[in-house]
């Protein structure tokens, strides 16, 4: 049996959630001043409105809800279902599973019209089958290519609009914080923005392997090798396939927060690549594929030719986890697909 202590607690993946805490009894006090204390920087408590406790937890320093407002306020989550397809979830189970049933019955509705949408309450427990129990409300919408129209000039809106029944259509929120508007019956979503800029140099057998895994990641992935030939007959859904006879071109003109991965056929361009990078203008994380003797080598070469000894320490390689070993494309990247993974929790917590 193992037994878990302080510091096998990543609290970092909470710290930037707003986190709800229902009742203010010795246990809700406890855990809300815990979670306080330990850097999370929104806790609420939720409570009845004649609870006598709103009072102590408003002193206490937390900010303080109805049980209803609190659920709208809290964290709150995202599903696109398409006839075949799915992107994001609400957290599975048997619910999700309902909900994709449910919006594909409306997808197939050829009577439907513009803006069809409603909302699907369901108790966790009775319904569901689900242990954790609680209710939920799932707003259910329709998008076809009657909204086409509406939903690409809200396309740089920073939160949107959906009312809870009728046939209006979405609209701009303006500043409007997400959540559940009492006041006009309507749900305020953000818009969710394109992922991290992520650059998979090379189009071999590895980089056809881990191209999926990085676009199941969410990452804005940008796909590049020399030549188009190299590339697969199909390429992800998603993904930017560049082509460029000179690469580091390429890496030379990528954002700041990007992450580089380097599995070329050519160790020459790798080096190349590993350079332009390092002695640009800025990234989130490099790695390169290769073993410690190829990393030792590098390094050499990399710092003879001018990268500074921090830029040096940033260079990942061997790439990936050193648990997983093999040389099979599939092992190896699942093996970077969950190095990218940690890196992505690690830089989602720093900014």
């Amino acid at each position: 049996m193992r037994v878990y202590y302080d510091r096998d607690a990543d609290v970092g993946l909470i710290k930037k959630k707003k986190v709800v805490i229902v009742g203010y009894g010795s246990q809700g006090h406890a855990h809300a001043a815990n979670l306080k204390d330990s850097g999370v920087a929104e806790v609420a408590v939720a409570l009845r409105s004649d609870s006598s406790s709103r009072a102590k937890a408003a002193d206490a320093g937390f900010k303080v809800m109805d049980v209803s407002e609190a659920a709208a306020w809290g964290d709150m989550v995202m599903m696109l279902i398409t006839e075949d397809d799915i992107w994001q979830t609400i957290g599975g189970g048997t619910l999700e599973f309902t909900v994709m049933s449910r919006a594909r019955e409306m997808l197939a509705d050829s009577a439907a019209g513009p803006w069809a949408r409603m909302v699907m309450r369901a108790a966790l427990g009775p319904d569901m089958g689900q242990c954790c129990g609680g209710q939920v409300r799932v707003l259910l919408e329709r998008f076809g290519s009657d909204e086409d129209a509406v939903l690409a000039g809200l396309a740089s809106c920073r939160t949107i609009t959906h009312p809870l029944d009728g046939s209006a259509p979405l609209g701009d929120a303006g500043d409007t914080p997400p959540g559940l508007d009492r006041d006009t019956g309507c749900f305020i979503a953000p818009v969710t923005l394109p992922g991290r800029p992520a650059f998979l140099y090379g189009a071999g057998h590895i980089g056809r392997a881990l191209a999926p895994h990085l676009t199941a990641l969410q990452l804005d992935l940008h796909w590049v090798d020399v030549e188009k030939a190299r590339f697969p007959a199909e390429i992800p859904a998603g993904v930017r396939q560049v082509i460029a006879s000179d690469p580091t071109v390429i890496a030379a003109h990528a954002p700041e927060e990007s992450i580089h991965l380097v599995v070329t056929h050519n160790h020459t361009l790798d080096e190349a690549i590993c350079h332009r990078v390092l002695s640009g203008h800025g990234f989130a994380r490099i790695g390169l594929i290769g073993s410690a003797t190829k990393a030792a080598r590098f390094r050499s070469r990399l710092s003879k030719a001018g990268i500074a000894q921090p830029e040096l320490d940033r260079l990942v390689c061997p790439v990936g986890l050193p648990e997983i070993t093999g040389k099979h494309p599939a092992r190896v990247a699942l093996s970077i697909a969950a190095g990218v993974a940690i890196w992505q929790q690690e830089l989602d917590e720093t900014g």
